[in-house]
């Protein structure tokens, strides 16, 4: 048995980051596409562009639900959540980073297509409860799971979590396994390598207790209490989803139900990386304060 987001995942590629309890939402298929997948003649409903001009992120919504995102080098997947499956055509490269786009990018949007609330977040389970944290790329997400796992917390995931609303309160599912952290080769290069899970074992799903924003590093841990309007116009870029006006609409509105009912914080770690495992208990103190 594998899950991943609480969904039993069934897939023609090998993944190795799954988890390994059974998932309880249902069945999610990954699947190798038959035809090569194309990108349509008109315009996509959004994307991404680099410094050189070229184009690293594409989504377009298609009939029926069904959503096309290009990801290159990688490929293109086709999500279709009605039916709860992924077709990757992929252009080889990197397995490890293939698996991670199926993961924290196709899954996550297909979730939020079938209802969920998916944010570009790592998040970890702290006295069973979740805190994510959410920021722009380079920020600490990743670096701050992986502290945290090694302080005794479980890691629910480190560049992408899908957050289940109902009446009875938001609930975070558990991601990829592993914390993917950067780092430099010595030649002035970066790369990106995989650590083992640092937490001590596998989070299940659980309650969300409070949504983070990491602000820009500063000399010592600074941590402040946003305003729900402040925060949800803070942590809308960190939104998932399809692209279009409406499911931009749709995953503002979950947003904005989850910041009704959880606090969000705007935290600035310490620029002195050994200074971390204290900035990480007094984050959690001061969150266990405020509440």
């Amino acid at each position: 048995m594998s899950s991943l987001y609480g969904f039993e995942v069934k897939s023609d590629l090998p993944l190795l980051r799954l988890n390994s309890a059974a998932g309880t939402r249902g069945e999610l298929r990954i699947e190798v596409a038959r035809e090569p997948l194309r990108a349509p003649a008109e315009e996509p409903a959004d994307s991404l562009l680099g410094e050189d001009g070229r184009r690293w992120f594409a989504s377009w919504e298609l009939d029926g639900g069904a959503c096309l995102l290009e990801m290159p080098p990688t490929g293109f997947f086709l999500l279709q959540p009605a039916e709860g499956r992924v077709v990757v055509d992929s252009s080889g490269g990197d397995p490890d980073v293939l698996e991670h786009r199926i993961a924290s990018s196709a899954i996550c949007t297909l979730l939020s297509l079938r209802g969920d609330l998916a944010l570009h977040a790592a998040a970890v389970e702290a006295n069973g409860s979740t805190i994510a944290f959410c920021g722009p790329t380079m920020r600490g997400k990743s670096t701050l799971a992986r502290a945290m796992g090694e302080a005794g917390c479980r890691v629910l995931g480190e560049d992408g979590i899908a957050v289940e609303l109902s009446e009875a309160g938001p609930v975070a599912h558990p991601g990829a396994r592993g914390v993917r952290l950067r780092e430099t080769d010595g030649q002035g290069g970066v790369r990106t390598g995989l650590a083992e899970d640092p937490g001590p074992g596998e989070p299940g799903a659980c309650p969300v207790k409070a949504i983070v924003l990491l602000g820009e590093r500063a000399e010592e841990l600074t941590i402040e209490r946003l305003d729900p309007a402040r925060a949800l116009a803070l942590l809308t870029p960190n939104l998932i989803h399809s692209g279009g006006r409406g499911s931009i609409a749709t995953a503002f509105q979950r947003l904005a139900a989850l910041l009704g009912r959880v606090p969000a914080f705007e935290v600035s770690l310490p620029d002195d990386l050994e200074a971390l495992p204290g900035a990480c208990q007094g984050l959690l103190d001061a969150i266990d304060l405020d509440l």
